[in-house]
């Protein structure tokens, strides 16, 4: 039983994974056009989307180091999901930091 829960959680991390990284793709998509339709924009908003864009590629990158972690490195080690991975913290710190930026 405990095998089949880990085997669901691991599942669940890749699908969350992907759809983050799709989402990555049309973050970056939404940030060249932007750039390409909107050059009269002011310096500080052009900062402030180059700001969130760099923080949104950490974030990803982070993510891209848990999920590396956990399905590759520690592939069926069960002792590894006991302790996280630095990235994991990391991610959710600059996360944190996207959607404080984002509500101001």
């Amino acid at each position: 039983m405990a095998t089949a829960d880990l085997s669901n959680t691991l599942g669940t991390e890749f699908i969350g994974g992907m759809i983050s990284a799709i989402l990555y793709g049309i973050t970056t998509l939404q940030t060249y056009l932007y750039f390409m339709n909107y050059p009269d924009d002011g310096v500080a908003v052009k900062l402030f989307v180059m700001i969130i864009w760099i923080l949104d590629t950490v974030h990803v990158s982070l993510m891209c180091h848990a999920l590396y972690y956990y399905l590759v490195s520690s592939y069926g080690v069960v002792s590894a999901w006991a302790d996280n991975v630095w990235s994991l913290y990391a991610s959710i710190t600059v996360n944190l930091c996207i959607a404080c930026l984002v509500q101001t």
